[in-house]
């Protein structure tokens, strides 16, 4: 596919992620401070790049998260009432044929999960995370870079999953 052809510059996508292998969780506390972390989990999305000039991509992304690391914060008496992290991890955004056509990294910051003040941190409220993702570019897009960006957002007590709308760009 020659660099012409391809679908390049910004674009706005949905993102609704999809649980594919849920992490391995560990909690340690140090110094009356708790710690979570989450490791080795696999998330997924399907979403159409939409262009400026209403030409549009379907592609599908695997995420593989690689640490997220999460501190609770309590309130004055030491309650549990909220987790606030980042993640790390990586990405691969394939086309509408299955062809690998970026990897690279993904980012999540500020994620902050609302937690209904007992022990066993229940999850309660909306969670929100600006997520982040940067590649290069495989083969027809070999050359070329992917930025995306979204403020997620997921209702804990509802058990859905992540979701916002994006903007990004292929440079």
């Amino acid at each position: 596919m020659r660099a012409s052809s391809l679908l390049l510059g910004a674009f706005t996508c949905p993102i609704a992620f999809e649980l594919v292998r849920p992490a391995t969780v560990t909690r340690h506390e140090e110094d009356g401070v708790t710690y979570v972390t989450r490791r080795d989990y696999e998330l997924a999305y399907r979403t159409v790049l939409r262009f400026a000039d209403d030409a549009e991509l379907p592609v599908t992304a695997k995420l593989f998260g690689e640490l997220g690391q999460f501190v609770v914060i309590g309130d004055e008496h030491s309650r549990p009432t909220m987790q606030c992290a980042y993640v790390q991890g990586r990405s691969e955004i394939y086309d509408a044929a299955g062809n690998l056509i970026f990897d690279g990294r993904y980012y999540d910051s500020r994620v902050i999960n609302p937690l209904t003040g007992d022990d066993a941190l229940t999850l309660t409220g909306t969670m929100t995370a600006d997520h982040y993702e940067n590649g290069f570019g495989r083969g027809a897009y070999a050359g070329h870079a992917f930025t995306l960006g979204v403020h997620l957002t997921r209702d804990n007590a509802g058990g859905g999953q992540a979701h916002g709308e994006a903007t990004g760009h292929i440079d």
